[in-house]
């Protein structure tokens, strides 16, 4: 059960998910997206099989944690709005699709279900915001000193409603959210202990934020350490 807090009445919104989707490639310039599928044609990334593409991530994944444990140590965060969908009505809020980058390089599908993704605790309603959208400001930082990590415009995306519709539902559920796709970062993509980000409105000067650390359960010794010819070609 995921708990919100709807901004700016403060009621509180209960959803008991189905299921969470991961949107990737859903910046709304067509033609860098096809640039950067061939970038990672290149390094042996698999192109997707539809632009935007869709994947599915089980509702327990998606967490309102203040801390998230993992079992790998390449894993960052990824700065997103999410659209929360109840009965037909549609809630926004700020999350992270934290992701393991080792498994990123073989099967993008794979490694969003390698890292449970964390949603912030208040939302506001897409209708309250559907105006300014375009406007609407994502950031992220990382570290103990809040180092800028992303900044961008959700009106680099494509619009809520028309990822909302490419969704290719087998069966729609009543209750679900969509990870609606992120800004790409001010430095290259970096592991941290800690992730903060914000979904950021000026219009009306009000923001979504979330805050956790990540520990690395790095407990056992790996193969590599002993034997480097062991190490998968392209993984640190």
């Amino acid at each position: 059960m995921l708990r919100f807090r709807l901004e700016p009445d403060e009621a509180e919104l209960l959803i008991r998910p189905e299921i969470a989707i991961v949107a990737g490639y859903t910046a709304r310039d067509r033609e860098a997206v096809l640039e950067h599928i061939q970038e990672l044609e290149e390094l042996g990334v698999e192109a997707p099989p539809t632009v935007p593409t869709f994947y599915a991530v089980p509702p327990q994944q998606v967490i309102q944690n203040k801390a998230l444990l993992t079992t790998g140590i390449a894993t960052s965060g990824e700065a997103e709005a999410a659209l929360v969908v109840d009965h037909g009505q549609v809630f926004v809020t700020i999350c992270s699709d934290h992701t393991d980058r080792a498994a990123e390089r073989f099967d993008i599908a794979l490694s969003k279900l390698c890292c449970q993704k964390v949603v912030g605790s208040s939302a506001w309603r897409l209708d309250d915001v559907a105006e300014q959208w375009d406007e609407l400001e994502l950031r992220s930082w990382i570290g103990a000193d809040d180092t800028p990590y992303q900044d961008g415009a959700l009106g680099s995306l494509v619009p809520p409603l028309e990822l909302l519709a490419a969704i290719p539902w087998r069966s729609e559920p009543r209750s679900f959210i969509v990870l609606c796709g992120t800004v790409p970062t001010l430095g290259g993509i970096q592991p941290s202990p800690r992730f903060r980000a914000e979904l950021f409105d000026p219009a009306a000067g009000r923001r979504l934020g979330l805050d956790y650390t990540i520990e690395a359960l790095d407990l056992l010794r790996r193969a590599e350490e002993d034997d480097p010819s062991l190490t998968p070609a392209g993984v640190g």
